[in-house]
């Protein structure tokens, strides 16, 4: 877990991470991203997110400049610990109103020799 000043540093992930009932959830702040600008990946025990944003330059006006600009454009990631005995089967999530919610189910045993395993971000997932 972070402190407070990583988490409010600019282009990190906000997050949230809690278990109920042998399940864990982790909620992730990520407002203006896509579905498909996102990729989740499991490696290790770990849990990766890396979110992309292309600048999108609507005037090229060379006499406009940016006054201000909070906005990050790039690639951002975050590692969440999850354990060794967590598998693609067992991980879900979903993108809805700028929150990435991933649902973990934890099972019993470890697999050894656990490659990298790339999880499907749904639209909706019912909880």
């Amino acid at each position: 877990m972070g402190n407070d000043f990583e988490n409010n540093m600019p282009g990190m992930m906000r997050a949230d991470m809690r278990e109920k009932n042998g399940q864990i959830l982790i909620e992730i702040e990520l407002p203006g991203y896509s579905r498909e600008s996102i990729n989740a990946k499991l490696e290790n025990g770990r849990l990766t997110i890396i979110a992309s944003r292309k600048e999108e330059l609507e005037n090229s006006d060379q006499e406009t400049r940016y006054l201000m600009r909070e906005r990050m454009v790039g690639e951002i990631s975050r590692t969440f610990l999850v354990g060794d005995g967590v598998h693609e089967k067992d991980v879900s999530a979903q993108l809805k109103d700028g929150i990435l919610s991933i649902i973990i189910v934890r099972s019993e045993k470890a697999v050894e020799g656990q490659s990298i395993k790339l999880i499907d971000i749904q639209d909706v997932i019912a909880l």
